[in-house]
């Protein structure tokens, strides 16, 4: 068998490289880069669509490694929220008779999703909370009426008013 040629190799650089791939490892820097975008009406879809951003799955991991971060994120999202309504005005403002049903569209679904991102602020329903007295909890007090002490026409008047209440529970 013949000896084997030695090859020369051109000197290759030893200098440390950029990571390839996505960053998976949390920073400030990424972190505030998510939450500008977010208050600038983009979603969490389309961020971690960008190949310098973190995956779906990284940023969802951070959020519950890291209360801070999952808060930030929240106020973010009810930014864009404002953002989505301050499209809305916009859009509403070049709606012409010409462009008057594809607006009509873009508008609803903007609307939607401000509606689904911050319900509280943009949602339909509202809520009603019933407190006792200085914000404490509603006390409930049982009254035993004798009905024989009532007058006729208070006495009809309650078994009324209890025929009534049986008709609305249903029993």
């Amino acid at each position: 068998m013949p000896p084997r040629k030695k090859v020369d190799l051109p000197d290759v650089p030893t200098e440390p490289t950029r990571p390839v791939g996505r960053p998976s490892s949390y920073s400030d820097a990424i972190a505030d880069d998510i939450c500008e975008r977010m208050l600038n009406g983009s979603s969490l879809v389309k961020i971690c669509e960008d190949e310098a951003m973190p995956s779906r799955a990284s940023v969802y991991r951070w959020m519950d490694a890291r209360p801070d971060f999952a808060t930030r994120c929240a106020r973010a999202r009810e930014g864009m929220a404002d953002f989505l309504v301050d499209e809305i005005q916009e859009l509403a403002d070049k709606t012409t008779e010409l462009n008057v049903n594809s607006q009509k569209v873009k508008i609803a679904t903007k609307q939607w999703r401000a509606m689904k991102i911050a319900p509280r602020i943009y949602g339909d329903s509202s809520r009603t909370e019933l407190t006792g007295a200085d914000g404490g909890p509603i006390r409930i007090a049982a009254t035993t009426i004798d009905a024989r002490q009532l007058e006729p026409e208070a006495r009809e008047a309650l078994k009324q008013a209890l025929f009534a209440a049986k008709r609305m529970t249903g029993d």
